[in-house]
């Protein structure tokens, strides 16, 4: 996979970068002042790849980072890195067709991160998926309440009903005793007045013994019925209890967790303001025994929230009305089918072992050392002096353990001569500085043995590094800052590049601060050689580190408010770098004026000064596209003010010159001030000297509306005034423009004949202008 994209959110001082697309041939460069916060957008991408941040990242308003990478899907193909039978239909369907995707990192408040898939309709699926959740186990727990509610009232309708049946039982008793009494009382009676009130005793007993046998089967029924109803309920409301248990103990731990981190974080605190031994001693193993509570209570969360799922589904389903055990069954092999699925974690975990390696080049972490001994070499020791530096060498060199297995030592010592002599051309290739006129570095390795001062190691075989000249044979510590930096530079680039077998993401800040201008421009010559191989992201302030004609490589970084270093970073893209201020796009412009500094541009005769590098990118890239033979050399002031001094440096000089101007209010004025000022008032010579190109305000307005916004613009708008009113009415840069229509030019190799007539026209009435004033 290829990292595309990446996006930064409360990281530093970038509170949301937005989505900033690198460049397409494996370069990005940013730029912007210090503070601005390029530093800070490499270190996110490390915080990435690596998931560890420090607390000098976060914010002060306590959000926590989140960084998101977006890949595009190189040689690989998702079905062969995610297993789709651990993907349900649904996701199988979203997820198979995607040609790149997102990677997301965020941090929780311990430093811990999650690293998840990032994909919009990706999570969606899984947030819709955990709402349904959500909804289900609020509708199961609203039920759980309201059965519990309703035993409630039937368990009380059932002590009711038991109470109203036992105090009925005891009139139905007392009923039965006086019937009893009416009947023995009737068959004592002999005489017919006694026997007549015995009779009337007995039916009214007997009547009352009626009515109460009546209402007592009346409430034994009742009660039996609540009795059912309770037995009934007695499972469910057994389940839902324990349902609430589980509740009640996860909210429990998680308040214990809390606590827990509350406690660890105030042992870390003390821990960093301990001042003596004894103190760290101490705090330390307070540390320890905190962050294993810590670790022990987040087991038992987990635990308890797993308990607490099985329980709810458990519910569910007895609810629903299926009973106990296979309730049981059923929840347990629907959790166990729900945990074979990824999640949108898991899913992120197995993508993650597929993209590039980030790498931050650290200055110096990989020094050529002066010696080093060959068995720490062979044996991989990471720990001696240099060996990454001596591995980088060597690898670069193509040289394995076998090589120094040669017993005949003249052999040996020719073979290393060879590649020395392999290995310093290479070098040159990338390194041009000359120590002197003409005399350059040479890169040396040399296998000696130790003799008798180093009893210890006597007759072991070390590796010797020199970096030679023709008077100076010299260990590399002896070296200049510049040229152990740019070594130690070129060594880990390009064994980096020979690892291939692994996709790379190098992130560099500031290269080539040592370095000499022409010395940086190797460091830009190295990038180029190896961008095939990896990609390269770096911090520069320095316009040797920018290519003018490659200005989609850049991301100007700067503060949301430039006279405030405590506002927020943005980040601004090729579209958007009209937005940048000057300091920012500082390296660009001054890279102008120094690729113009490094030309042969002032001549005998023939000399156009023109007033800023704008116009001068137009007028060359014009005058190759009409192949132009009349022999003019143009040379730019840095604006037009600067125009007086490149005349008198001219006219010093005693060199031949006439002045290109557009036709506009600040160039009529030019005109005057040069006519009093260098002229003296001299109108003839002044008008000989002096070129205003009737009728076009600016450079721009020699394309026709069509060619401009064709190869200037590079957008289909709308434009109802001149060119370079549009320029100015919608804040776009001009120097951004004249650097993408020289590379257009350059690189789909237009010609004359692919402007329109108007276009040709103009150019050719300008070019004829020109040459009417050669000499």
């Amino acid at each position: 996979m290829k990292l595309k994209a990446f996006r930064i959110k409360n990281y530093r001082s970038i509170v949301d970068s937005g989505w900033n697309t690198l460049a397409y041939d494996n370069i990005t460069a940013l730029i912007g002042q210090n503070e601005s916060g390029k530093t800070s957008v490499l270190e996110a991408l490390k915080s990435f790849y690596e998931g560890v941040i420090s607390d000098d990242v976060l914010r002060s308003d306590l959000s926590l980072p989140t960084v998101e990478c977006k890949f595009s899907l190189e040689n690989e193909k998702l079905n062969e890195i995610l297993d789709f039978s651990l993907l349900p239909q649904e996701l199988v369907k979203i997820i198979e067709k995607k040609e790149e995707v997102i990677l997301s990192r965020d941090w929780e408040e311990d430093k811990s991160s999650r690293l998840r898939i990032g994909e919009e309709d990706i999570l969606k699926y899984y947030c819709d998926k955990e709402q349904d959740k959500k909804d289900i186990e609020k509708r199961t727990q609203e039920e759980i309440n309201k059965l519990l509610s309703e035993a409630d009232s039937i368990v009380s309708d059932l002590e009711m009903a038991e109470k109203e049946k036992e105090e009925i039982q005891v009139q139905f008793n007392e009923a039965h005793r006086n019937l009893e009494e009416a009947k023995k009382a009737l068959r004592k009676a002999k005489k017919p007045d006694d026997k007549l009130i015995a009779q009337q005793q007995f039916a009214s007993s007997e009547k009352y013994f009626s009515q109460k046998e009546a209402e007592f089967h009346e409430k034994v029924e009742f009660y039996e019925e609540k009795k059912t109803s309770t037995q009934e309920l007695s499972e469910k409301v057994s389940v839902c209890k324990l349902c609430n248990e589980a509740v009640e103990n996860f909210n429990k731990i998680g308040m214990h967790l809390e606590k827990l981190y509350t406690e660890l974080k105030d042992v870390e605190h003390y821990q960093e303001m301990c001042t003596n031994e004894k103190e760290k001693k101490a705090a330390f193993v307070k540390l320890t025994q905190a962050k294993t509570n810590y670790r022990e209570a987040n087991i038992a969360y987990f635990q308890s929230q797993h308990d607490l799922s099985l329980q709810r589904a458990i519910a569910a389903k007895v609810l629903a009305g299926k009973s106990l055990k296979v309730a049981e069954s059923e929840a347990l092999r629907e959790l166990e089918e729900d945990k074979k699925y990824y999640n949108a974690e898991d899913i992120g975990k197995e993508l993650f072992s597929y993209v590039p390696y980030f790498e931050f080049f650290e200055d110096f972490s990989s020094l050529l050392p002066n010696k080093i001994d060959l068995e720490d070499v062979l044996a991989e020791n990471v720990n001696a002096e240099g060996y990454k530096a001596a591995k980088n060498f060597l690898m670069i060199s193509g040289l394995t353990p076998d090589f120094f297995r040669e017993k005949n030592h003249r052999i040996l010592k020719q073979k290393i001569e060879n590649l020395n002599g392999e290995i310093t051309i290479n070098f040159q290739d990338y390194w041009r500085q000359n120590v002197g006129k003409n005399n350059k570095i040479r890169l040396n390795f040399e296998l000696e043995h130790y003799d008798y001062t180093v009893p210890e190691k006597s007759g072991k075989p070390y590796l010797e590094f020199w970096i030679k000249d023709q008077s100076e044979r010299l260990y590399p510590k002896q070296r200049s800052r510049g040229v152990r930096w740019f070594l130690s530079f070129y060594l880990e680039l390009k064994a980096t590049a020979k690892k291939n077998s692994i996709n790379r993401v190098l992130l560099i800040d500031e290269p080539g601060l040592s370095l000499h201008a022409r010395a940086q421009e190797d460091v830009l010559k190295v990038f180029e050689d190896l961008k095939d191989d990896l990609q390269i992201i770096y911090c520069t302030h320095s316009p040797h580190l920018v290519d003018a004609r490659k200005l989609y490589r850049i991301l100007a970084v700067q503060r949301a408010n430039e006279d405030d270093e405590t506002s927020e970073t943005i980040i601004l893209d090729i579209n958007s770098l009209h937005d940048a201020s000057n300091d920012t796009l500082s390296p660009i412009y001054s890279l102008m004026g120094v690729k113009l500094n490094e030309q042969q541009f002032i001549h005998h005769t023939n000399n156009v000064v023109i007033e800023d590098p704008i116009t001068y990118y137009y007028l060359v890239t014009i005058a190759r596209l009409l192949n132009s033979e009349n022999e003019m050399h143009f040379i730019p002031a840095t604006g037009i003010s600067d125009i007086p001094v490149l005349i008198n440096i001219l006219t010093g000089w005693k060199l031949d010159y006439f002045v290109f101007l557009m036709d506009n209010e600040t160039s009529n004025v030019m005109k005057e001030n040069l006519k009093k000022t260098i002229f003296l008032n001299d109108d003839k010579e002044a008008d000989k000297k002096i070129i205003i190109h009737e009728n076009f305000v600016a450079v721009e307005d020699i394309f026709s509306t069509i060619d401009f916004k064709k190869y200037v613009l590079n957008k289909r708008v709308g434009i109802t005034e001149s060119n370079y009113e549009y320029i100015e009415n919608n804040g776009i840069s001009r120097t951004i423009l004249a650097s993408g229509f020289v590379n257009q030019a350059q690189d789909n190799n237009l010609s004359i004949k692919d402007f329109d007539q108007e276009t040709q026209s103009n150019f050719k009435k300008l070019f004829k202008n020109l040459s009417d004033h050669l000499s």
